[in-house]
């Protein structure tokens, strides 16, 4: 399997691996070349391909094969600092990478401190996809961020690598056996995952280091976890007692880590810590929302106030928060609708012309119009019949007083009659004998004698 820095570098394997050869192989430069890049590849491999890339713009390569030690040299005639450098290798347990950097000429190792370093300079720790990109464009700018992350590794592992009398991990000589490097990496675990570094004892799996690869002055240094350092005779007894950090939050797998804080007996190495335990995972709350999409305002009520509602909040999967659903307006109330009527019958149409009708129903409640209560009309003719033609037809059967509207006949009275009670009298009127002024009707008589004032 390919290793890379997500996974797990153990350095002492690296280091184990490293033995004492020559400085060079055969045809390659001298590692005192003024014009050569050299250092060793701590791969704990041999013959692992060093390849060096240039700031050109398209890039220049140029390759050579480490000896057995892991030393190697590359000619850099020709080429234009700063460089980016990797180290690949086949072994017995797998194939792997590491990248590192040189501003020029000199000295530049290939280990897991430079290679986390590239890793800290690569976009989103891709060390791959850095080399891969590398040119003139961004050479300086990486090489820049890549020395400054060197340093940091010598301030927050200043401890350790006093210890081992290392100076730096990039220019240090590690291709001695038990070189202070070349010891160091064999007597320390390094693990980066996650965008996080982490130091480990690989005696005693005590955590010496841990911090973040973007802050590490804001990493963790344990001293007490650190090995008892280069040259140690006998070896140190197995640890039959430790002491833990406290257990960190559990995960959304169910596990929860803590570290070694420190082992017993004093020096030793191994043992079988607990570092890892089942768990109840308990999702933390939902965050609040603090910020909100919202949908347009609705129409102003009558009480001065208009209302809209959520559609959106964020961050995702937020509750609460502190919506504005709610404001002030200036209400404006809408017109009275129009009213419908329902009507009397049209009257009959007066000699004047016109006709009336009186509103009956008025819908919907409050609303405003103005009804038709009057219409012209074409009046009725005018009735032919006169006070004389009433005489001179009634007088026959009847004395009359036209003023009174009575026809006194037999000693009694008769008054206020209709049109159409008057016309059945006058019908039988003609029947016994009675005649009709010429050009009338026993109607005109019945509308007159109805009327007559």
């Amino acid at each position: 399997m390919t290793q890379r820095n997500s996974t797990t570098m153990l350095l002492g394997a690296v280091a184990a691996g490293l033995a004492l050869a020559a400085c060079g192989s055969p045809g390659q430069p001298s590692s005192a070349s003024p014009n050569a890049v050299s250092g060793t590849a701590s791969t704990g491999a041999s013959g692992a391909t060093v390849t060096l890339k240039d700031s050109s713009t398209p890039a220049k390569v140029a390759t050579a094969t480490a000896a057995a030690d892991g030393s190697y040299a590359v000619d850099v005639g020709g080429l234009t600092a700063p460089y980016a450098i990797r180290a690949q290798w086949k072994g017995a347990t797998g194939s792997g990478r590491l990248y590192s950097m040189a501003t020029g000429p000199g000295t530049a190792n290939v280990n897991v401190l430079t290679d986390a370093a590239f890793a800290a300079v690569s976009a989103s720790g891709d060390s791959d996809g850095e080399y891969d990109g590398f040119d003139g464009k961004e050479g300086h700018s990486a090489a820049s961020g890549f020395m400054d992350v060197i340093e940091q590794l010598q301030t927050v592992l200043k401890p350790l690598f006093d210890l081992y009398g290392v100076t730096s991990p990039l220019g240090d000589d590690a291709s001695r056996e038990r070189s202070g490097l070349s010891a160091l990496l064999k007597d320390v675990q390094i693990t980066i995952s996650g965008g996080t570094v982490t130091v480990t004892n690989r005696a005693t799996g005590g955590v010496i280091f841990t911090g973040p690869l973007g802050d590490l002055a804001s990493g963790t240094f344990t001293p007490g976890n650190m090995p008892a350092g280069p040259g140690t005779g006998t070896p140190p007894a197995a640890c039959t007692s430790f002491t833990y950090s406290t257990w960190g939050a559990c995960q959304p797998d169910g596990t929860q880590t803590r570290t070694v804080a420190g082992s017993s007996p004093a020096g030793c190495t191994g043992g079988s810590p607990v570092l890892t335990q089942a768990c109840t995972y308990v999702p933390p709350p939902p965050s609040a929302c603090t910020s909100f999409t919202y949908s347009t305002w609705g129409a102003c009520q009558p009480d001065g106030t208009q209302t809209r509602t959520v559609l959106a909040s964020s961050p995702a999967g937020c509750t609460g928060g502190s919506p504005v659903l709610t404001q002030a307006c200036a209400y404006v109330p809408p017109p009275p609708p129009a009213c419908t009527y329902t009507y009397s019958a049209w009257s009959t149409c007066s000699a004047s012309g016109t006709q009336t009708r009186t509103v009956l129903t008025t819908s919907p409640a409050g609303c405003t119009g103005t009804p038709v209560l009057s219409q012209a009309c074409t009046p009725p003719a005018a009735n032919p019949v006169t006070p004389a033609m009433v005489v001179s037809s009634c007088t026959s059967c009847h004395g009359l007083t036209s003023n009174t509207t009575v026809f006194r006949s037999g000693g009694y009275a008769v008054t206020g009659r209709t049109a159409s009670q008057w016309l059945t009298t006058v019908n039988n009127m003609v029947a016994l004998g009675s005649t009709l002024a010429p050009g009338t009707t026993a109607q005109n008589y019945a509308d007159y004698l109805a009327n007559v004032p």
